[in-house]
């Protein structure tokens, strides 16, 4: 036997002794529509059985009071997806008594995430959140785990990730807005995920009335495993349920002379 085999076989052995579960190279395919958004991820889709970072800190302190809907959907959406390719539920962990304990389940329902794939998990502080996530990461019952949590370092990060490595389960640190004791920006430390994207609201296309149109989001993909930032405006399509690129915004005032002819 050659030394490359006998050193894969070693390492299949050693991923059967500690549970891994994790399918090397699987991927989540994102819809055609989000084409962009794959091209721009070297595996050409989600990585699957790594931890992902969410960040609904906006840069523009207008942007606070929605900025976490836009987060939380972006998160729910992939999360979804994965637990509709499974068939198997999410675990969503938050902190009890929080602002983000504000799940809206008819929301998410429209998201792709009905009651029936979804269990919620309610902790006392950041640190049962964690020890949920990584918890639920290791049972490969799970479609996927996501979790609310503000207090979160690099070594949280890499106990996340070797423990969805073990589990071939899907992770998502989500920190949704909102401001940390202290001041401090929540979820603006990197956790060293395999990706870390930022999603806060866009303005949306005018349909007639002032303010009025389909949500977008401005997804910006900040770190990438062996990949380049990049940053895209997707819109919700409420015929389809899902994303898309979303065109860009039409320059009313290019109007304005055609209106004072008629």
């Amino acid at each position: 036997m050659s030394d490359r085999r006998h050193l894969d076989r070693l390492r299949r052995r050693i991923r059967a002794i500690e549970g891994g579960a994790r399918e090397d190279g699987a991927v989540l395919p994102l819809p055609p529509a989000l084409s962009a958004v794959a091209g721009a991820l070297p595996w050409g889709g989600l990585p699957l059985a790594h931890l992902h970072q969410v960040v609904g800190d906006p840069t523009d302190p207008a942007e606070a009071a929605t900025a976490p809907a836009a987060a939380l959907g972006f998160t729910a959406l992939l999360a979804a997806r994965l637990a509709a390719s499974k068939g198997a539920a999410v675990l969503w962990c938050v902190r009890r008594g929080s602002v983000d304990d504000t799940l809206y389940a008819p929301g998410l329902a429209r998201l792709g995430l009905p009651p029936d794939r979804l269990m919620i998990v309610r902790a006392a502080d950041d640190a049962e959140v964690l020890w949920a996530m990584e918890e639920g990461l290791r049972c490969p019952a799970l479609a996927a785990v996501v979790g609310q949590a503000r207090d979160a370092d690099l070594t949280a990060g890499r106990r996340l990730q070797l423990a969805a490595e073990a589990g071939g389960v899907t992770g998502f640190l989500l920190a949704a807005g909102g401001r940390a004791p202290g001041g401090k920006g929540a979820g603006t430390t990197s956790v060293a995920a395999t990706t870390r994207w930022r999603v806060v609201p866009a303005a949306s296309a005018p349909v007639g009335w002032p303010g009025i149109g389909p949500a977008r989001w401005s997804v910006t993909l900040e770190r990438c495993r062996g990949g380049l930032p990049a940053h895209w405006t997707l819109e919700w399509n409420d015929e389809t349920g899902d994303l898309g690129m979303a065109a860009p915004l039409r320059d009313r005032s290019l109007d304005a002379p055609e209106r004072r002819r008629a």
